[in-house]
């Protein structure tokens, strides 16, 4: 069994330590190291980190700390929390972490709680039986976005987004019943990247909608509940497509 894990952390010599170490366990597949939360949380469900090695303290324009960033996680993925003393233990294993490492580390402690990691996933495989709280964890995982926001990182329900419309080097994000949209910094082609096609698609260069929310579509036109969207010419083939699939009476 091979662990995807990740590295937080602002410190470029804890950093090189880590991947050093990650480096020598044959069970353990590096896919990212970070000294931002906020580029972190981008990459964290396509990356589907299963270990997080998070720093406590971040250093710079970071907004949240490794403690923090920790209970933005979903539930199966385990933290091993890297600190420069013992002041936090406490407050680390009160969020359930997996280990508690002190830096310079050593290789043996960084071996003892990477096995432990390794035989906590294992015990998980291994117990085939499908509980309502490990179906909620695993929705839950595939229903969330993360995006940045004021200085803020928010949590957005999939579910709950209408559509996203592009405003220059920002998107606007709107979501149902929110009178006012998430204004977040970044493109329509990553949020187009980002977000599930098969609830998801483009349908101008301005324009992403729900699937499930269209309720018309017109020549140049689709309906939601609330809004009229337009549909540019680029992008109406793949919306005659996605509608093609669809009995129409």
């Amino acid at each position: 069994m091979v662990l995807n894990c990740a590295i937080l952390h602002t410190d470029k010599r804890a950093i090189e330590q880590l991947e050093l170490f990650i480096g020598k366990m044959p069970f353990l597949s590096l896919c990212g190291r970070y000294s931002s939360s906020v580029e972190a949380l981008k990459d964290y469900y396509e990356n589907k980190v299963q270990l997080y090695f998070v720093g406590i303290r971040h250093e710079g324009d970071d907004i949240i700390d490794g403690m923090e960033f920790s209970r933005l996680l979903s539930a199966p993925t385990r933290v091993i929390f890297i600190a420069d003393s013992g002041e936090y233990a406490a407050s680390c294993f009160r969020l359930d972490a997996l280990d508690y490492l002190i830096l310079d580390i050593n290789f043996r402690d960084f071996f003892e709680a990477v096995n432990k990691a390794s035989r906590w996933f294992s015990l998980q495989e291994n117990d085939g039986t499908v509980t309502p709280q490990k179906r909620k964890e695993k929705q839950a995982r595939q229903e969330v976005v993360y995006v940045k926001s004021d200085c803020r990182i928010i949590r957005l329900d999939l579910p709950q987004i209408s559509y996203i419309e592009g405003l220059g080097d920002y998107v606007k994000i709107y979501q149902k019943d929110e009178p006012k949209p998430v204004l977040c910094l970044c493109s329509m082609k990553y949020m187009e990247e980002k977000l599930p096609a098969d609830e998801f698609i483009r349908v101008h260069r301005s324009f992403i909608i729900r699937k499930d929310g269209i309720r018309t579509i017109g020549n140049n036109i689709v309906t939601l509940e609330k809004k009229d969207i337009p549909v540019g010419d680029v992008y109406r083939k793949k919306l005659k497509t996605y509608v093609s699939n669809f009995p129409v009476l």
